[in-house]
C-alpha cells in the first residue's frame, strides 16, 4: 500500500530554484505530519528515498509506527518529500519538479544543490528555521549526507541507509576483486545512468513500457528475499510506472550524471575517496550522532577489494567519517533475506533501530 497515516497531509510548495532566480521556480511534494504533540524545539525529521522510487517508499515504515503506537509520529514532526529533478521543468521520482543546469554542468541536480532544496522545503514549512535530522536511503541518503556536512548549523543527526560515500562505491568498479569485475557488474547502472544523452534516454526509453519494464527490473534484481516475500503489487507499481513519463526518467539521469561529475568534486573535497587508515589526510568527521545501516550485499560487494577490507569494510567507512564514539552507530541489519531496499525489506528491524537512536540522541 501506499497510503500514509491520516496524520499526514499532502504538501507542493513552491520555492526559488537553488541556482539562480532567472530559473523557474522549483516544486516540492511532500507528505507532512505536524502533531499538536510535538514541541517547537524538537527536530523536524525528514525523510529522504532513493532510486528508482519516490516517497511512498517510506509508507509501509509510516504506517508500521502507527500500528505500534511509536513515538516517532508523536513526538516529532515528519517530512517526507519527493525528490526535485528533471529536464526542461520535468520531474524526478515523483511529483517534484526543478529545472536543470542550463549549462550541462549537472549543479542542479547535485546532491549540495538538492539537499538545500530540502532545507528550504522545511523552511518554507516550519519558518522558525528547526534543527533537522535527516534520515535517507540510497540516492537519499546521499543527498542527506551532503547536506550534513554542508549544514552542521541546521543538521542535527543523521541516518544513511545501504550507502558508501560516492566515490569509495566508484573505486569498486575495479579489475582488482575476486572474482573479477564482481563491483562492475552489480554497479553497471552507475555507468549507464550518467552517460551523457542520449544514449541512457535511447536504451531505456525506446517505449514507454520498456522505461517502465527497466525500472521493475532494477528493483527486483536489487531485492532480496524478503522483498518477495511480502511482495506488494501497488507499491512495485507506483515507483515504476511513474517512469513512462520521460520526464522522470531524465531527472533520474541527471541525478546520476551530478553522482559521477560534480559530487566526487565536492566529496573529494571532503577527503571522502581516501580508504587508507595510514593517509596523512582523512576524511573529514561529522560531529552529530550517526546511525548507517547497510544489507549484507553492500558488506558482500566492496569484500573482494584489498582496500575496502583494509579499511575494515562498512563499519570501518563509515566510523572513520562519523564522530569517535558512540556517536557513531555503523550496523549491518540482521532481517533475514533483506536486500537494498532496508525501509520496506527491514521495516522493523530499521523502524526500531531509528526510533531508539531517536529517543537516545533526540
Amino acid at each position: 500500500m501506499t497510503s500514509f497515516p491520516p496524520t499526514f497531509t499532502p504538501r507542493t510548495l513552491t520555492i526559488p530554484h537553488s541556482l539562480s532566480s532567472s530559473l523557474s521556480p522549483t516544486i516540492l511534494f511532500a507528505q507532512v505530519s505536524s502533531p499538536p504533540s510535538a514541541t517547537p524545539d524538537s527536530p523536524v525529521l525528514v525523510f529522504i528515498h532513493g532510486y528508482p522510487q519516490n516517497h511512498t517508499l517510506w509508507a509501509p515504515l509510516m504506517r508500521w509506527y502507527e500500528e505500534e503506537g511509536s513515538e516517532v509520529l508523536r513526538r516529532f514532526r515528519l517530512v517526507v518529500p519527493d525528490l526535485p529533478g528533471g529536464v526542461a521543468g520535468g520531474c524526478s521520482y515523483g511529483k517534484s519538479r526543478k529545472v536543470i543546469s542550463p549549462d550541462g554542468s549537472h549543479l542542479a541536480n547535485s546532491k549540495r544543490e538538492v539537499g538545500r532544496d530540502m532545507l528550504s522545503l522545511v523552511d518554507a514549512l516550519f519558518p522558525s528555521n528547526p534543527p533537522v535530522v535527516l534520515i535517507g536511503h540510497d540516492r537519499g541518503a546521499r543527498v542527506a549526507y551532503r547536506l550534513a556536512k554542508d549544514r552542521p548549523d541546521r543538521i542535527v543527526g543523521l541516518n544513511v541507509q545501504d550507502i558508501v560515500p560516492t566515490p569509495v562505491q566508484f573505486k569498486r568498479l575495479t579489475y582488482d576483486s575476486t572474482p573479477r569485475h564482481v563491483a562492475t557488474f552489480r554497479m553497471y547502472h552507475w555507468v549507464l545512468l550518467a552517460m551523457p544523452p542520449p544514449l541512457p534516454e535511447q536504451l531505456i526509453f525506446s517505449t514507454p513500457e520498456q522505461s517502465v519494464w527497466y525500472a521493475r527490473h532494477s528493483l527486483t534484481s536489487w531485492s532480496g528475499p524478503a522483498a518477495k516475500a511480502v511482495y506488494d503489487q501497488e507499491l512495485m507499481d507506483s515507483w515504476c510506472e511513474q517512469y513512462a513519463d520521460k520526464d522522470v526518467l531524465l531527472g533520474a539521469l541527471e541525478d546520476y550524471r551530478a553522482g559521477a561529475t560534480v559530487d566526487l568534486e565536492h566529496d573529494e573535497a571532503d577527503g571522502d575517496h581516501i580508504l587508507s587508515l595510514s593517509s596523512a589526510q582523512q576524511p573529514s568527521r561529522l560531529s552529530i550522532p550517526l546511525l548507517a545501516l547497510w544489507c549484507p550485499g553492500l558488506q558482500a560487494t566492496g569484500s573482494s577489494i584489498p582496500a575496502e577490507q583494509e579499511a575494515g569494510g562498512v563499519e570501518g567507512i563509515w566510523k572513520a567519517r562519523g564522530p569517535e564514539g558512540e556517536k557513531t552507530r555503523a550496523k549491518e541489519v540482521e532481517t533475514e533475506g533483506a536486500g537494498h531496499f532496508l525501509p520496506t525489506e527491514a521495516k522493523e528491524e530499521v523502524g526500531r533501530e531509528i526510533e531508539r537512536w531517536l529517543r537516545r540522541w533526540f
